[in-house]
Order: structure tokens, then sequence, then C-alpha cells
């Protein structure tokens, strides 16, 4: 993760995205394994916390956001998504600026990483860990949903006193 961040501060693309990958490898391997421990599945849980919600979500958006007023022409965060996402004509005239590729560059690949689907109704493959993250877990009345939610009916464990005291 640490290189990550450094990568996304220098905005170098294609390091970002090859540690993007290894993160979501090392996800995949621990999900696809058969006789994964709690201890692994916490850490396939961290790095789906860590790259689809912190990083996709709010530390790329902070760094192409920071970036933006540095652009020949001033876009806002929703105009540079929109821009891109909608192909349009704009695009070229904006590309002159090496930033803008860069920044383009950066969010598309996020935006690719951020749209893995695997099969299921959840992206990167959430189904499958939601399925065994519930079975391993020592706390049987303890379920987590989409985005690791805790189920409603079993919130009341922040009121339990922790098992292993």
């Amino acid at each position: 993760m640490i290189k990550l961040m450094k990568y996304t501060y220098i905005l170098e693309t294609e390091k970002i995205k090859e540690e993007l990958e290894k993160l979501w490898k090392e996800y995949q391997k621990i999900i696809k394994k058969k006789d994964a421990n709690w201890e692994e599945l916490n850490q396939a849980r961290a790095i789906l916390f860590i790259t689809g919600d912190i990083y996709c979500e709010e530390i790329s958006v902070g760094a192409i956001e920071k970036r933006l007023p540095n652009l020949k022409e001033k876009l806002s965060l929703i105009e540079f998504f929109s821009l891109i996402d909608q192909g349009s004509i704009r695009l070229e005239d904006l590309r002159k600026d090496v930033l803008f590729i860069r920044l383009e560059r950066f969010y598309r690949i996020i935006k690719e990483f951020k749209n893995k689907h695997i099969g299921g109704k959840f992206y990167l493959g959430e189904e499958e860990f939601i399925k065994k993250y519930n079975e391993l877990n020592p706390d049987k009345e303890l379920k987590i949903g989409y985005k690791g939610k805790f189920d409603k009916s079993s919130i009341d464990f922040l009121n339990r006193p922790p098992k292993n005291l």
C-alpha cells in the first residue's frame, strides 16, 4: 500500500496500475483458497476495504481534485469526470495538456479497477468474500454484508464483551 501511495503522489500511472493489480491478485488468491483461515480472510477484507472504498473512493478522487487547478484549462471535479465519461469532443484540446493526459490515464485506471466484476451482484468479488467471511467468523452471531456493513440484527456486538478476554 505504501508503494501505491507513493506512485499516486508522483502520479506514476503505470506503477499505480501494477500496485493495484498486485493487491487484486493477493485478494483473489485468498478468496479462491479452499482452506483460507480467519487471518487470511481478514487480510482480504483489508485489501477490499482499502482499495475499493478508501483508495478508489477517497484517495484517488482527492489526488485528481488537488491537481485540477494546475491544468491549463481549469475544470471542476465534476466537469473532469463528465468530460471523460461522456467522451466529449473537448478531450482533443484538453489532451494538449500533459497533466490532463496523466490525470485522465489515472482516472481510467481507477475506474477500471473499481468496476472489476467477477460474477454475482457485487463488484470486486465481494459476494464470495462475504460468504467465506460469515462461514469462518468465530462470532457466528455477527454477519457482514455488502461493503463490510454488519447485519442490523447482529450490530449489538458492540455491547458485548470480547470473547478472548
